[in-house]
């Protein structure tokens, strides 16, 4: 006890401002949170973060070290701040205004460090002004943009002049005036506007903030590794499994050594621990490094990798009833003439999916990672109506339950569910399931006992609160016949948090897909993740689905709540960018980067090539679906086909983007191949096995080759980042880790492009798809993309 008594008078007298280097080596034993820190994003002055996100029990916590530039906020200093005994979850602090833009805070819990990495966010302030220059004066001038989640916000009329003032984050922020209840149409007069990947515009504003300085990747030691800065920094802060160790700076030039310290990681499931590098400069955050690190050294062979090792992972999403259909005597659709056929089941079931994992369908393309649709039971009646032609649908999506825990007899039960997953495990493969908790079908059993747990379908105005997707977005129905429930109320959480809980208890799956993240309130998620971690013994990867602005939904990713969210703002930019041929990058460019700088440098975010809600992005591309046309009225009157097949090739390149980017490729079943569609259920036909014509299986075998390019590659998987060129037509980005290179050239024009290469090191060790090589340089065909990876031996300089 008087040991341990020592120890933390010794935690207590710290300087908060040398970052506990002393203590960096000294204790061997390892973090108690098992899973990555995220960073704490915070603004100079006062600010707050709940320790429960990071540690199931609070009152473990000794004491709280706050790093260079922190403060406590009740002492209104930058003093020593380490407050011992019992904390309250909400733990205020404050960051200077000579704070580095990078630091940490480490929560100390019997004398073991576990430490948090903290990004100082400034924001500047900007007002933005409509001015009236038309002869009739709008009654109504409102504004919406990514930083109001693209809800409209009234605006006060001052003599003719409208001005909204906002505080925003750096990076460039798209919005637009709203006159009268109708979006302004762009002219002459504004100069700075950009693709809203629609068919129209949007007006914006740059608040760009950020530094040049970049990290790379150096060389691989014993036990260790350096790495490189291109400027000086400011502050490094380095995480061994989450906890600080010192990156010592060379004396002649900008190296940083990083030695590991000896860890007992026994006790952990995963063999792969992670080491992270975060710096900053005076203008701001550089990139993040991440190296996966196994018995002390440094993972260089990706099939070292496991399949919990979540950069790891290739997801493939199918929507069970339209997959395959392996059981008939389970094919029941629902009998009622006023639903369509393409609205109704069509057959496919888990023993389906049981048959082509048997008969190694998805091996052979690669993928590691299966998310099966919502199975669980839905209703049996028809319900929603289509105008024309005139149709209701069943639940053949899954997406309306009337259980939260019994499988829907049409796509098999629990056995066959079982079967899969253990299926998928001997192939060394996870199953991910879509889970639906927003809402509720009027069927369902907790709607008819309690229709006091969900939130009003009518506002206070008398008007219907569904698809009040943003300014409702807590509250809103899907439908009138969905309600939503209320998860303002603590029994509800406890009701559908044990219900999720009880797939990942009763069945090893290995993650959820949750439906409609944006409008479940954060408690459910920080509760769900909370039970999960405390009644399962392997890591549980979750990834949401929100639509809009990248600060809400950069709200849902954290240690605490979810691992990763689906980016659908960098898949309209890839849409806008590989679909229609017009000769820039930029947007795609600016998307790419404000990703990066909003979730990391090596992010876990979900880089689709589409999903259940849009329109297939083959027949954008072939021209067959118009980007200003309502897709969803397009498939259900006219027949979408394939027109045009260069839109073949168009596909390629959005999946040789999704595959060598940061993030978790997601493959939308039928996108390995080129199926067409228009939107919701069009873009749901029945996948096709057989009978691919000589472009679907072109495009399948080049999928095939993209995928195991990606799980082959450490650069693909943890490389840096970097725009090598952006400019006429030609896109090129380089990934990079230690030893090894890859570089993709994406281009746009109807010529043949050359770019110099250094080909004689490419032809002794390295790799090319669609690639044309001469003595010099590397030929890139029109409309098309082009892949070369290179290794290089470590002690040698690589450029």
């Amino acid at each position: 006890m008087k040991k341990l008594l020592i120890l933390l008078i010794a935690i207590l007298i710290i300087s908060c401002d040398n970052n506990d280097k002393e203590n960096t080596t000294l204790d061997t034993r390892t973090s108690v949170i098992e899973v990555m820190t995220t960073p704490i994003y915070k603004n100079v002055g006062s600010n707050k973060f709940l320790i429960s996100d990071y540690v199931l029990d609070v009152e473990s916590i000794d004491s709280i070290t706050l790093g260079k530039g922190c403060y406590k906020k009740d002492l209104g200093s930058n003093n020593d701040i380490k407050i011992p005994g019992k904390l309250d979850d909400s733990y205020y602090f404050g960051l200077n205004d000579k704070a580095p833009f990078v630091t940490n805070i480490t929560l100390w819990i019997d004398g073991i460090r576990n430490d948090i990495p903290v990004y100082k966010t400034p924001q500047g302030q900007f007002s933005l002004p409509y001015v009236n220059r038309t002869k009739n004066k709008p009654k109504k001038v409102q504004i919406k943009g990514s930083f109001t989640n693209w809800a409209t916000i009234d605006l006060e009329d001052n003599n003719g002049v409208w001005i909204h003032t906002a505080a925003l984050p750096a990076g460039k922020h798209q919005y637009i005036f709203v006159l009268d209840g109708v979006e302004e149409k762009l002219t002459e007069n504004d100069e700075m506007f950009i693709s809203n990947n629609q068919g129209g515009f949007n007006r914006y504003i740059d608040n760009s903030l950020s530094t040049n300085t970049k990290l790379s990747y150096d060389k691989i030691l014993d036990k260790g590794f350096t790495f490189k800065t291109s400027g000086s920094l400011e502050n490094v802060v380095v995480l061994y499994e989450n906890q600080l160790v010192e990156a010592v700076k060379s004396k002649n030039d900008n190296t940083y050594t990083v030695n590991l310290p000896e860890k007992d990681f026994s006790n952990r499931i995963s063999k792969t621990q992670l080491v992270r590098v975060f710096a900053s400069d005076k203008n701001g955050r550089t990139n993040d490094l991440l190296i996966p690190v196994q018995n002390g050294q440094v993972v260089e062979d990706p099939s070292q990798l496991a399949r919990n090792d979540f950069h790891n992972q290739v997801l493939y999403f199918m929507m069970v009833d339209r997959f395959l259909d392996g059981d008939k005597s389970n094919t029941k659709p629902v009998n009622d003439p006023e639903i369509l056929p393409k609205a109704n089941y069509m057959g496919g079931d888990l023993a389906g999916v049981l048959a082509k994992l048997k008969d190694g369908y998805f091996e052979e393309l690669g993928i590691n990672t299966v998310w099966l649709s919502p199975i669980t039971q839905n209703p049996e009646g028809a319900y929603g109506l289509w105008p024309e032609p005139k149709t209701k649908f069943s639940g053949y999506h899954g997406y309306w339950p009337i259980s939260n825990t019994k499988v829907d007899y049409r796509f098999g039960d629990e056995k066959v569910l079982k079967e899969i997953i253990e299926e998928a495990h001997n192939r060394d493969m996870n199953v991910i399931l879509d889970y639906v908790a927003n809402h509720v079908h009027e069927e369902h059993p907790l709607y008819k006992e309690h229709p006091e747990w969900t939130t009003d379908l009518y506002l206070e105005d008398g008007s219907l609160n569904t698809e009040r997707w943003d300014d409702h977005r807590l509250t809103t129905w899907f439908d009138t016949f969905l309600p939503t429930l209320d998860f303002s109320k603590p029994e509800v959480v406890e009701k559908m948090t044990d219900s999720a809980l009880y797939w990942v208890t009763e069945y090893k799956l290995d993650g959820f897909r949750h439906d409609a993240t944006k409008h479940v309130p954060e408690e459910y998620w920080r509760t769900l993740t909370q039970k999960v971690r405390n009644n399962t013994d392997r890591p549980i990867y979750q990834i949401g689905e929100t639509y809009g602005s990248y600060d809400l939904i950069r709200s849902y990713v954290s240690t605490g709540m979810l691992d990763a969210q689906f980016d659908f703002n960098q898949y309209d930019a890839a849409v806008s960018a590989f679909a229609v041929a017009d000769g820039s990058y930029s947007n795609l460019t600016e998307t790419l980067k404000k990703g990066l700088e909003y979730y990391g440098h090596h992010h876990l975010m979900g880089n689709i090539s589409g999903n259940q809600d849009r329109a297939r992005f083959i027949s954008y591309a072939s021209g067959d679906v118009k980007f200003d046309e309502d897709a969803k009225k397009a498939g259900w009157t006219r027949e979408i086909v394939m027109s045009d097949s260069t839109a073949f090739d168009r596909l390629g390149m959005l999946q040789a983007f999704n595959m060598t980017m940061p993030g978790v490729p997601v493959i939308y079943y039928g996108d390995e191949y080129g199926s067409i569609g228009a939107n919701d259920p069009d873009n749901r036909r029945m996948m096709k096995f057989n009978g691919l014509s000589s472009r679907e299986q072109n495009l399948r075998k080049l999928v095939q080759e993209l995928v195991h390019l990606r799980r082959n590659s450490m650069s693909l998987l943890y490389g840096t980042t970097q725009v090598v060129m952006e400019e006429n037509g030609l896109l090129g980005i380089e990934r990079h880790y230690f030893n090894e290179s890859t570089k993709v050239f994406f281009n746009e024009n109807s010529l043949i492009l050359n770019v110099g290469l250094n080909n004689a090191r490419f032809r002794e060790s390295g790799t090319a798809i669609n690639a044309i090589v001469t003595d010099k340089n590397i030929q890139i065909p029109p409309g098309n993309f082009v892949i070369l990876q290179m290794k290089n031996d470590q002690n040698k300089d690589f450029k």
